[in-house]
C-alpha cells in the first residue's frame, strides 16, 4: 500500500471519527435536554394518573442517551486507534484492528 493510499484510509478513519465524536456530544445534549422535562407531582396537577409512567419514560430516555453517547466516544476512539496504528505502520496492524472491536 503506498503512503499516498494510507493518508487517504487514515484522514477517512479520523474524519469518521470526529462524526462519532460531534453526534456522542449531540446525544448527550439530548440526555441532558430530557432530564429538565421532568416535573413534581404538583407541576403534574390533574395528570397524577400519568406522573410514574412519564418519570419512568425521563429515566429511560435519559439513560439510553447516555449509553449511547459513550458508546460513540467508544467508536470514535476505536477508529482513532486504528488510524494511529496505520500511521505507525505497525507490523500487527492488522491485529491492532481486530482487536479493536
Amino acid at each position: 500500500m503506498s503512503e499516498a493510499d494510507l493518508k487517504i484510509i487514515t484522514d477517512g478513519l479520523r474524519t469518521d471519527a470526529a462524526m462519532w465524536d460531534e453526534q456522542s456530544a449531540a446525544i448527550g445534549g439530548v440526555a441532558h435536554k430530557v432530564e429538565s422535562m421532568r416535573m413534581t407531582r404538583i407541576e403534574a396537577g390533574l395528570f397524577q394518573i400519568i406522573f410514574t409512567a412519564y418519570d419512568s419514560a425521563i429515566d429511560q430516555i435519559s439513560a439510553r442517551c447516555t449509553e449511547g453517547s459513550s458508546r460513540m466516544s467508544e467508536v470514535a476512539d476505536a477508529l482513532i486507534k486504528n488510524a494511529k496504528a496505520y500511521d505507525n505502520h505497525e507490523i500487527s496492524t492488522e491485529k491492532s484492528v481486530e482487536d479493536a472491536y
